[in-house]
């Protein structure tokens, strides 16, 4: 019998410092004020970087619960406006994930069912323990700069996430642009390569503009959508939540959550006993 999954959103960016789990904590907080039950999973495996932001350092991590150590329940801590969070390690190996040392865990599904919206943060580019989060969660959202390097990268990261899960719902999200033009120009760059070399749509959302009081949130380890008057940042952030909960609804699936799916693609693509050179 097939049961409601809440909608998961994968954050992902083809490179660090474009400002990836800033924006997956500051949607997560927006999405909680707008009064959804929000679970904020830091997959950035070995590298976290959601405890640092918001100041925690909790007794478990995701590491401990995709290993078994814990349960998710052990491992939650309450995040600002009430929202849910697992955060990862920042300062440890996450080998595990690539070396076969995983089993499923049923109860990780059931846990993920008692929120409306699992956002998780991801790591950068293309490595297992990137992509495997990001085509199992329901839309990706791919944060790209005005840089160069950036632009490459997040291509090169969509090209591999189209290749795994064609179907995926794919979105886009300038970050830290100067202006509306900046952000339209490099919008419309990206569109038009993504089309022509891939034969792929991306879903335009918009722009957070280049703002301050965003670099102060975060030395105060604050959501920089709590400041009041609230900042261009944390308007377009509004503005980008509104999006997701008018678009359409969380379908009917007998997958379960992110966690349980991410789990079982590892464990099909490296079975354990098998044989790595």
């Amino acid at each position: 019998m097939a049961t409601l999954k809440p909608r998961s959103l994968a954050v992902t960016s083809g490179k660090g410092g474009v400002g990836k789990s800033c924006i997956a904590l500051n949607l997560s907080v927006v999405m909680a004020r707008l009064g959804k039950r929000v679970l904020l999973i830091d997959a950035d495996l070995g590298l976290g970087n959601i405890g640092i932001l918001m100041g925690i350092s909790p007794d478990y991590t995701v590491e401990d619960v995709l290993q078994g150590r814990c349960s998710p329940e052990q491992a939650v801590v309450e995040g600002p406006e009430g929202i849910a969070v697992l955060a990862a390690a920042s300062d440890r190996e996450a080998r595990f994930w690539e070396i076969g040392e995983l089993t499923e865990r049923g109860e990780l599904a059931e846990f993920e069912a008692g929120f409306d919206f699992v956002i998780v943060d991801t790591g950068a580019g293309i490595a297992a323990k990137v992509v495997d989060f990001v085509v199992a969660a329901d839309e990706a959202l791919i944060l790209v700069t005005p840089e160069p390097t950036s632009i490459a990268d997040s291509y090169a990261t969509l090209k591999v996430l189209l290749h795994k899960r064609p179907e995926l719902h794919l979105k886009l999200l300038v970050n830290m642009a100067e202006s509306a033009v900046e952000a339209g120009d490099l919008q419309e760059k990206f569109q038009e390569i993504v089309q022509r070399f891939l034969e792929a749509e991306i879903d335009n959302r918009g722009y957070i503009p280049l703002d301050r009081y965003v670099r102060e949130a975060v030395k105060r380890q604050i959501p920089f959508v709590l400041a009041d008057p609230p900042s261009p940042a944390a308007e377009a952030l509004v503005q980008l939540a509104n999006h997701f909960l008018e678009s359409r609804s969380g379908g009917l699936g007998q997958g379960g959550g992110i966690l349980s799916q991410a789990l079982r693609q590892r464990i099909a693509a490296d079975p354990p006993g098998s044989i790595r050179i």
